[in-house]
């Protein structure tokens, strides 16, 4: 089966929802090796999306 371009990949449980993010290797790399986004990651190219429930 073939997987839409821009889907949503996401865990659930009773009371959380974990959302993944793909990042280039350029920002991915140094994120994960250096524990923070480097300089060419900005907060204002990020997607937010919210849901809410009872």
């Amino acid at each position: 089966m073939d997987q839409p371009q821009g889907g949503i990949r996401a865990a659930y449980g009773d009371s959380t929802i974990t959302v993944y993010q793909a990042y280039s290797p350029e920002i991915g790399l140094p994120a994960v090796r250096e524990g923070r986004f480097p300089a060419v990651w900005k907060r204002d190219r990020m997607t937010w999306t919210t849901k809410a429930w009872s």
